[in-house]
């Protein structure tokens, strides 16, 4: 086997793996983001969430209603001060948390 043809087999294999990781990348990482996401329970400390999820991609003030997963848990009666938002390629992950800084509400947001 010729130098030549050695080369253009590396590439080969080089190409089709920068194909298969563009492809596959970006599913492999929702899919570790998704399991993170399902692990926060009620109560957890948003450092836990921050170990899980990383940085959100924003924060803000909670909604007039809590919800957890697809359940809806009624009005927003003050245990929610903030939500912060992760997003990912099903839509965005938002967690909620009271004012000492525990989960109190998580869900996807799949509309964003």
């Amino acid at each position: 086997m010729t130098r030549r043809t050695r080369l253009r087999i590396a590439l080969v294999i080089a190409a089709v793996a920068v194909v298969l990781g563009t492809l596959l990348l970006p599913s492999l990482f929702d899919w570790r983001a998704g399991k993170a996401f399902a692990r926060i329970q009620k109560g957890d400390a948003a450092s836990k969430v921050a170990l899980f999820l990383g940085v959100p991609s924003s924060s803000g003030g909670c909604g007039p209603e809590l919800r957890w997963d697809e359940d809806r848990l009624g009005a927003n009666d003050g245990r929610c001060v903030r939500e912060d938002r992760f997003k990912v390629r099903r839509g965005t992950q938002v967690v909620g948390y009271s004012a000492d800084g525990h989960v109190v509400s998580k869900y996807l947001d799949s509309a964003q």
